[in-house]
């Protein structure tokens, strides 16, 4: 696979995201309560299954070939995940230190409302379903539409569970901010 591919370079798009994620990840608050690990396997292996399948190389597809050769296309997927994780990047950024990659509670959490979560109150999900979408395009296989799917149930679970913990913790005034802002897409969920 030649490294401009469109597909390829949505490979390098997400692996600059994670050493960002890794870099950012080692200064945050201590944990007061997080789910367990069985809890956790429930969204990451749905996200490796789902990822593997959407990035791997077009030309080797495991079940479904392509399903459309359009450049145009595959390249707005490219513009989609670079657009998905820096959406992520920015939420990110204004969570803090009270970010976590599991169900979490932080020692002395607060509820976040500025920036991206002034538009979703999960921008994270949002950005990275929008991102595994872009490459989905960007592979342009039938194999990459199936990880996709795969995905959107996954974080789906994920953001019920967070919002079970939010509720819990931060009551009327998380109940608030369910009313006023949509969980994942702007304006309709």
């Amino acid at each position: 696979m030649h490294p401009f591919a469109p597909v390829a370079l949505c490979g390098w798009i997400w692996l600059l995201w994670f050493a960002y994620w890794l870099w950012a990840a080692r200064n945050v608050q201590a944990t007061k309560s997080s789910e367990g690990f069985v809890s956790r396997l429930q969204h990451i292996l749905p996200l490796a299954v789902g990822l593997a399948l959407i990035l791997h190389a077009p030309e080797h597809h495991l079940l479904f070939g392509p399903w459309h050769h359009n450049p145009a296309i595959a390249y707005a997927g490219v513009a989609m995940t670079a657009a998905g994780l820096g959406f992520m990047v920015w939420s990110r950024l204004h969570l803090g230190r009270y970010w976590s990659g599991t169900v979490t509670l932080k020692e002395g959490h607060r509820l976040i409302r500025t920036g991206p979560y002034t538009i979703v109150r999960h921008p994270m999900y949002t950005g990275i379903l929008f991102a595994a979408a872009g490459s989905a395009l960007a592979a342009g296989t039938g194999d990459a539409v199936v990880g996709f799917i795969i995905l959107v149930p996954a974080f789906l679970l994920k953001i019920h569970k967070e919002e079970t913990l939010l509720t819990r913790e931060f009551g009327d005034e998380y109940c608030q901010f369910k009313r006023q802002v949509p969980a994942l897409v702007p304006l309709l969920y």
